[in-house]
């Protein structure tokens, strides 16, 4: 037995870990807790409880325990349901939950049949088991709408009729399949349509609304702020209430089960990011959408822009929030650095400190403290604003919801708990000990996954009415794809001389890349990943730093090789390689030499990890053999050169922790082709600045 001890003490109450308790199929967690029981008015009585609670085990045992036989398990019963129920898709299916509850279910019964309970009597395991199936059917009906047939409440059903003689699960389990029944046929009755017999044309890009008094013309011009930024969030809560938590689980959402197969597509999550990118996309189309228009005009849009954005934030929109930011940030609208210098003060500092909100400083601890602080909250706090026309402006609008006695809901940035989700998933094994499912990291992803309930259950106190004819535009705006995008940018602001635009590069220049490209191979030539399902990503030519382009504002596409993240540059805007981060622990996020460095395993580091065993570990990841863990060397990437981890030394504190902890494993033998290399792109950067000489 493991012996262990962390001692706390809360009102009078105070708890130890005691170690663990091994059975068969199953590991728990054992607690010795000490509480206080007042006996008489003047005499207290101190009663020392021991407490498990489900550590690892079988699918059978996680089941049982669902409706365990000790008594001295029931406290801890509640927690577990809702853990697994919110998890297990990931490691079962439905019907081996049922078949096992069936088989608990009957077994007992006969039991108790023959008068066998052996058991303490009081604690009825037919009876828990009835509950918690009506709790599932409740909680995540989602598990169990598969129409037309409604095969898995067909089983609960015919297993409660059978079985269960109160016919209790029995009539819920009817009504249950009425109302789906009944939700289905509305749905396909259901048809968007313009109220008050409106009906809308479009004539180009602008569209008018005929029947109406006026019949103005419906473009981005005409939308004022306010309506621009509640049908927006009307459209973002809409969809984040129908996310499906579980859907959000890292082993989901990169597509891997247990057994390495596809699962599901994640629709309710794939819904929310087609929202993300649209309404970034948006932003870039309104202000390149006429590359004739006025500095001053394309400064108005801009400003405009910041203007939503700013109202999201009064809103508690942040998805929309991170949109807007998003398409700013692009690299079209970002290098217009003319437009940019033209845009007010006053408009540039409210645009600073929203981007601040988002800022990775920290594991993006502003963000957080937002999200804790004004989640559940009625109303935003822009209190602590350090503009002052901003915070003045903002608690006058705040102030008018109070009165009105409008309250609003909270629509999170969904790709925060996609970047946790799928750290928890690389960061912690899925079994433990001989192979026993390690419901420890259940339990921390159901924490995440309580977030986005809470959130959800708080994006039902909007009240705001939908505008048929703003979703009509909405879907009607041409998004541009990024080479456009770019072409359009590059008309507005030329690139300088120095510098050749992409997709234009003169025959002499073509001849040298033909030249160059013998030097190396594919994997070799440092092409931008920004954008990698284009062509031609090798000519692409940036003048700043900033993220390329929206298409992977968050991560549409994810590995289905192996558990880890295919990510690039804008994914989530998140820092997951931090998610752990503390004084004794972090994660890091390692390549394989010679591949891709979107194909990345993640790895919890401690104070007391050695470089031979974190090797072992990365290369077991990467499905090599541990034997030759000898012959590789851990590296880590910095934005000058590479850190070389010692062979033998203490891991966490040879790294450095003052950038991005991006490392490649690599074989000691292809040091020297690397030096070689290395050589050539000398070769190759003295080619270029002959040619960039000449021309």
């Amino acid at each position: 037995m493991n012996f262990f001890s962390r001692h706390s003490e809360s009102r009078g109450e105070s708890s130890r870990e005691w170690g663990e308790e091994k059975e068969d199929g199953v590991i728990y967690t054992v607690s010795l807790k000490k509480v206080r029981h007042q006996t008489t008015t003047t005499s207290l009585q101190w009663e020392t409880m021991k407490l498990r609670t489900l550590k690892a085990g079988t699918v059978e045992r996680l089941v049982e325990n669902l409706a365990p036989e000790d008594v001295e398990d029931q406290d801890t019963n509640s927690m577990h349901l809702n853990v697994f129920l919110a998890t297990y898709r990931a490691f079962t299916t439905a019907d081996e939950v049922l078949d096992i509850l069936f088989r608990r279910y009957t077994e007992y019964k006969e039991c108790r049949r023959r008068g066998e309970n052996g058991k303490d009597s009081r604690h009825d395991v037919c009876r828990i088991i009835q509950s918690v199936l009506c709790i599932w059917m409740d909680i995540y009906q989602d598990d169990f709408d598969d129409p037309p047939a409604y095969r898995l409440l067909h089983r609960v059903l015919e297993f409660a009729e059978a079985h269960m003689s109160d016919g209790e699960l029995a009539r819920q389990t009817r009504h249950k399949l009425d109302r789906l029944r009944r939700n289905e046929a509305l749905k396909g009755q259901q048809k968007m349509s313009v109220p008050n017999g409106h009906h809308l044309t479009s004539n180009e890009d602008v569209l008018f609304i005929e029947g109406s008094d006026s019949e103005q013309p419906l473009d981005f011009d005409t939308i004022s702020v306010r309506t621009m930024a509640d049908q927006l969030t009307y459209m973002d809560a809409e969809l984040f209430k129908k996310v499906v938590p579980h859907h959000c689980l890292g082993s989901v959402w990169s597509r891997r089960d247990k057994k390495g197969k596809s699962t599901t597509d994640a629709p309710t999550v794939k819904a929310t990011i087609a929202q993300f990118n649209a309404v970034s996309f948006l932003v870039i189309a309104t202000i390149l959408r006429s590359t004739s228009i006025s500095i001053e005009e394309r400064v108005r849009i801009i400003e405009k822009w910041i203007d939503i954005a700013q109202e999201c934030r009064i809103l508690k929109n942040f998805s929309s929030l991170k949109a807007i930011i998003s398409g700013l940030q692009s690299n079209p609208i970002y290098r217009l650095s003319d437009t940019w210098a033209a845009v007010s003060k006053e408009k540039s500092e409210e645009y600073e400190e929203l981007c601040t909100i988002f800022s990775e400083e920290n594991n993006q601890m502003t963000w957080r403290e937002i999200l804790v602080k004004e989640g559940t909250a009625k109303y935003a706090d822009t209190s602590n604003s350090q503009v002052k026309h901003v915070r003045k402006e903002n608690m006058q609008k705040i102030q008018a919801q109070r009165l009105s006695g409008v309250m609003q809901g909270t629509v999170p940035y969904l790709g925060t708990f996609l970047t946790d989700l799928m750290m928890l998933d690389t960061a912690m094994p899925d079994t433990v000990d001989s192979n026993l499912i390690n419901f420890e990291k259940k339990k921390k992803e159901f924490e995440v996954l309580a977030q986005i309930q809470l959130l959800q259950k708080t994006a039902q106190n909007y009240n705001i009415v939908p505008e048929p004819s703003f979703q009509a535009w909405f879907d009607s705006v041409e998004h541009l794809r990024y080479e456009e995008s770019y072409r359009l940018s590059c008309e507005v602001q030329p690139l300088s001389e120095s510098m050749s635009p992409p997709a234009q590069s003169n025959r002499k220049e073509r001849s040298l890349r033909k030249r160059i490209s013998r030097l190396f191979s594919t994997s070799d030539w440092e092409t931008s990943s920004a954008n990698s399902n284009t062509s031609q990503s090798e000519d692409r030519v940036s003048e700043t730093s900033m993220p390329d382009s929206p298409d992977s504002l968050m991560p549409e596409k994810m590995s289905a090789s192996s558990s880890s993240s295919s990510l690039t540059s804008l994914e989530m805007s998140t820092s997951p390689y931090k998610a752990y981060d503390s004084s004794s622990n972090c994660v890091i996020r390692v390549s394989l030499s010679g591949e891709s460095d979107n194909i990345y395993k993640s790895v919890l580091l401690t104070h007391q990890d050695h470089t031979p065993g974190v090797i072992k570990s990365l290369m077991s990841k990467f499905n090599l053999d541990a034997e030759e863990a000898e012959e590789y060397r851990l590296v880590q990437k910095l934005p000058d050169g590479e850190l070389q981890i010692p062979d033998h030394g203490n891991c966490f504190y040879a790294i450095n922790q003052s950038v991005e902890p991006n490392f490649i494993l690599r074989k000691k033998s292809e040091e020297g082709e690397l030096h070689r290399k290395s050589k050539k792109r000398t070769t190759l950067r003295k080619l270029m600045e002959v040619v960039s000489t000449q021309s």
